[in-house]
């Protein structure tokens, strides 16, 4: 049976979520994009079901880049021709798979773990291979510990269960891990439901990282495909072999597999035939192929990241990651893929097994992951509404914690606590439960101010926010109203009240600075505390207000001293630019140079 035990491995704690919730929108991505050569299947795919922001769930910037010998949880599965090695508490990521008769590991693995800002939440790291769902990019749930089990099939088959509820598509979803006896490679089988009466937009991407060297091929059934290189235009090129340390700049290639395909398949492989290949039944039938490229900023990124030079093979539901598919009210999706040296032909009696262990009860639990889907348990029984989940992905109501209890408060007493928020709920199911909660409190006004703030309804959020201040001021609505309306009055009184929220110091700094008030963004910075103060992000608004205050020297004492943005976004041109206002007639050091844009460098 699978069991768990301890993979030692350097490692950068993520650290606490930001307290504050998203409520401005998605974090910028890398380049706009421009869909002109997309089809108009790409098209209809990449306009439908886009997200305002990642809540309910919290921005994940706690991190730093002081990595320290960790014990992480870890299940491991093997035969004699694989070892495949599980990080349940880290999103179910698969991080290590040793091809056993040649003594290789398959897998790109670095020896430090780090956290960077790569993510829906920001938090995510290099390696191994991820299980994206929700919406475009990284998944909310990277860096957060799933449910995982083990369960024995009827044929005596140990398999691997890990699963949690994803909050922004309020659906269920497991991922199995199995390996028979003799196999050559490893099979995941991936089952999502929709347990809602309405039909939801779904993503879904497996993302495989493999050590990139200069004879690496990457290859796809396609002989065309959909290039993006950080320009934002969706470009239709031909694609044969592929050698991604050969490409120039950052890229993703999107190949075009015919839908009839019956196992579509991806594979980086040496000239001697070593390497990887990863096949799955016909659902999943999209491929990608991402590479670094050879600019500067591309190796900067991957020193950032892990130290050594990788590029990424990709499997998803759509033919690009632009798209979301719709998922009917009710539907179970499910396919099964496979990793490893050499290919295998049983994948459709493996999606056969697959399904009809499905509903298996699993064994004692590895690894506990949230208390959310237990709480939308709770809170369809108050409702009437059809259970979440079943045997085989069981939600305890003793995974209930502290981020749940204010929301069991509200369901089984009617009132939500006037407390500091600690957790956020979205939805229309919650939206009622808070409209009828009494008597209506500051929190109840703050946290119908929220929901409407995401869905995009500026003004109910607006009237929520100024409703919760009348009550009772309190940094949180204070803090979401100044964005909301742009007041830095509003942002900064949430950074005096909450002085040791160092995110709340950045949004003041940098509302301050929009609102061409530079000078005071400065006096905000030397009031802080000297380990606030030494933190990447608030250095970097420290250099940006000086510019601004037209104190280039203090701007340029910063960067010559050193400036290190730990959660510096993918994309961020932040310190490239600086430097050239600071510095202008100095060459850009090569610390700062992580622009991905052969243009941009």
């Amino acid at each position: 049976m699978p069991d768990l035990r301890t993979f030692d491995l350097r490692m950068a704690a993520v650290g606490p979520v930001n307290p504050m919730p998203p409520v401005a929108g998605m974090l910028d991505p890398p380049y706009a994009l421009d869909l002109t050569e997309a089809s108009p299947a790409v098209r209809r795919g990449a306009e439908y079901g886009r997200v305002r922001t990642v809540l309910p769930y919290l921005l994940q910037d706690g991190y730093g880049r002081a990595p320290v010998p960790t014990g992480v949880p870890a299940v491991e599965l093997a035969n004699e021709r694989l070892r495949a090695t599980f990080l349940p508490t880290l999103g179910g990521r698969l991080w290590s798979l040793v091809d056993l008769d040649a003594g290789r590991e398959l897998l790109h693995r670095p020896d430090v773990l780090q956290p960077a800002n790569l993510g829906l939440r920001g938090a995510w790291f290099a390696g191994g291979v991820e299980w994206n769902i929700g919406t475009r990019g990284h998944s909310p749930l990277t860096c957060d510990p799933l449910h995982a089990a083990a369960l024995e099939r009827p044929d005596g088959t140990q398999v691997l269960r890990m699963w949690e509820y994803e909050r922004m598509r309020g659906v269920v979803f497991h991922v199995d891990a199995w390996l028979p006896a003799g196999s050559p490679a490893l099979f995941v089988g991936v089952g999502i439901t929709n347990p809602n009466p309405a039909v939801v937009p779904m993503y879904w991407w497996s993302n495989t990282a493999v050590p990139e060297t200069s004879s690496l091929v990457v290859r796809a059934p396609a002989t065309s495909a959909y290039r993006t290189s950080y320009s934002g235009a969706l470009e239709r090129v031909p694609v044969g072999d592929m050698i991604p340390a050969q490409e120039p700049a950052a890229a993703d290639y999107f190949y075009e597999i015919a839908d009839d395909e019956p196992q579509p398949w991806i594979e980086a492989r040496e000239p001697d035939g070593s390497g990887l290949v990863q096949r799955s039944t016909a659902l999943l039938r999209g491929r990608k192929l991402f590479c670094w490229g050879a600019t500067t900023g591309g190796r900067r990124w991957q020193d950032w990241l892990a130290g050594e030079p990788y590029c990424e093979i990709q499997a998803g539901l759509a033919c690009t990651q632009y798209e979301h598919v719709p998922m009917p009210a009710g539907a179970t999706w499910r396919w099964v893929e496979s990793y490893g040296p050499a290919t295998t032909d049983d994948l459709d009696d493996q999606l056969a097994a697959f399904t009809a262990s499905a509903d298996l009860p699993v064994g004692p639990s590895l690894c506990t992951g949230s208390g959310w889907g237990a709480l939308e348990e709770l809170r369809r029984r108050h409702a009437g509404e059809p259970s979440l989940a079943d045997a085989g992905t069981p939600f305890a109501a003793s995974t209930l914690g502290a981020d749940q209890a204010p929301w069991e408060a509200l369901i089984t007493g009617g009132a939500l606590p006037p407390d500091p928020p600690v957790s956020y709920v979205t939805g229309e199911g919650w939206r009622s439960l808070l409209a009828a909660a009494a008597p209506r409190s500051w929190a109840t006004s703050y946290h119908l101010g929220v929901m409407a703030h995401a869905d995009g309804d500026l003004v109910a959020a607006g009237r929520h926010y100024r409703n919760s201040i009348a009550a009772q001021a309190t940094p949180w609505a204070q803090r979401a109203l100044g964005v909301l309306d742009g007041d830095p009055d509003l942002v900064v009184a949430a950074h005096t009240a909450l002085p040791d929220v160092w995110q709340l110091a950045v949004e003041a700094m940098a509302a301050l600075v929009a609102a061409d008030r530079p000078a005071e963004a400065l006096r905000l910075v030397d009031a802080l505390p000297v380990d606030v103060r030494a933190r990447g992000r608030i250095r970097l608004g420290e250099a940006l207000a000086a510019v601004a205050a037209g104190e280039r020297d203090r701007a340029a004492a910063l960067l010559r001293d050193g400036i290190e943005v730990d959660d510096l976004r993918e994309g961020e041109v932040s310190l490239d630019r600086l430097w050239e206002a600071a510095c202008p007639d100095e060459p850009l050091p090569a610390r700062y140079d992580f622009r991905m844009k052969p243009q941009d460098g």
